[in-house]
């Protein structure tokens, strides 16, 4: 019943799907890419994570509604290749989605891009998947201090969108699958703006997917995985990006006026344990021309500290999961160099890798400190040295 509820609810997006399908040339089914279109709806739950949300609005509402539809396309390595043996049903591509909460807070558009893979096999027809998703997410109703100054939670008309999923792949037949599961979303502009609380949602995911090529065997025929060269590796990230700050004055949270920019790099030397693995150590060293500068809000004065108080290294720990064209970075640090006032205290990254060549690639990632305060994007460009990773 479920199923065929699905299907009249999705038929308008996959049946022209299925017309051109119909056309597939056999050898290329065996051969080429696998293609996938997949429409999911999520309705959700908003976290109350702030008074904003609680009710301490202009309505007095408490803000539980959430919903979304996401429309996707994503590829998959050819079947039958070493590269789907080792990355189990690994997909990767683009999508969009239309969410819908309270009016104060608006109807955004999300652009993003996704990777997903199966985590577990539980039968021949059924599995443990996960997927992420990180894009754009524009058309938010923002704070603005004269129209909207209880919303402390939204503070830009654009942010970041950052969503995982995990759920269960259930294939109805050779084109197509059901997928329904769980997902956490977390919308922030990076403390590009302030108030920069963030919103964060649960949701029930469910979905189909229409896939081209796709050979007709229940799995692919296995292959054999080649021996993996386990070696060191050495990645050099410059990065930049700009925040904003604030303080807790007499009159409750200010922002303090004007942007602050923000340089840095890490040097990460790296063990390649696995096809999936990798962990070592960062050097990281960082220039925030925020740091350790005082307001006086009673004569609008911004006062900087001398240029060596705003700079600092520090050393940290990383993991690395990697997955074809992506590497999702993780580390946790503390600066040993001028660790002062703002400088002080421990940081962790969260970065994503995407992969321009054996050498070059593009760093995108976000820094907390203390495991809770927002700091800075971490937006660059990564070079990879004696990279001796197989091409599959």
């Amino acid at each position: 019943m479920v199923k065929h509820l699905l299907l009249i609810i999705l038929a308008p997006v996959l049946l022209p799907l299925a017309a051109l399908a119909a056309d597939t040339d056999s050898l290329q089914e065996r051969a080429g890419y696998v293609h996938l279109v997949m429409a999911e709806a999520v309705p959700g739950a908003i976290l109350h994570t702030n008074d904003y949300l609680k009710g301490g609005n202009d309505e007095g509402r408490t803000m539980n509604h959430s919903f979304v539809g996401r429309l996707k396309y994503a590829f998959m390595r050819p079947q039958n290749t070493p590269e789907a043996s080792i990355y189990k049903g690994a997909y990767q591509g683009i999508g969009a989605a239309w969410h819908e909460f309270n009016p104060q807070l608006s109807n955004p558009l999300s652009v993003y891009i996704f990777q997903g893979a199966r985590i577990a096999t539980i039968t021949r027809q059924l599995s443990l998947n996960y997927e992420w998703n990180l894009g754009l997410t524009c058309g938010w109703k923002p704070y603005d201090k004269e129209t909207n100054p209880d919303n402390k939670v939204i503070g830009s008309r654009v942010t970041a969108y950052i969503d995982t999923d995990f759920y269960l792949n259930w294939r109805l037949s050779r084109e197509l699958d059901l997928n329904a599961g769980v997902s956490l979303t977390h919308f922030s502009n990076g403390n590009t703006k302030i108030p920069n609380s963030g919103l964060n949602v649960a949701g029930a995911k469910v979905g189909l997917a229409y896939y081209f090529n796709r050979g007709r065997e229940a799995a692919p025929t296995p292959q054999t995985v080649p021996p993996f060269d386990r070696h060191i590796s050495y990645d050099l990230v410059v990065y930049g990006a700009w925040k904003r700050m604030g303080f807790y004055g007499k009159e409750g949270p200010t922002a303090v006026p004007g942007s602050f920019a923000v340089v840095g790099f890490n040097f990460n030397p790296l063990y390649n344990i696995s096809y999936w693995l990798n962990a070592g150590v960062s050097l990281d060293g960082i220039y925030d021309h925020s740091a350790n500068i005082r307001y006086n809000e009673y004569t609008d004065e911004t006062i900087y500290p001398a240029t060596s108080k705003q700079m600092a290294l520090g050393l940290s720990a990383r993991a690395e999961f990697v997955m074809p064209y992506f590497t999702i970075n993780l580390g946790i640090g503390h600066h040993v160099v001028n660790a002062d006032r703002h400088l002080d205290g421990w940081y962790e990254v969260l970065a994503l890798k995407l992969n321009l060549s054996r050498r070059t690639f593009v760093h995108i990632g976000y820094s907390l400190n203390d495991f809770k305060n927002p700091n800075n994007l971490m937006l660059g460009m990564g070079l990879r040295f004696n990279n001796k990773r197989k091409s599959l």
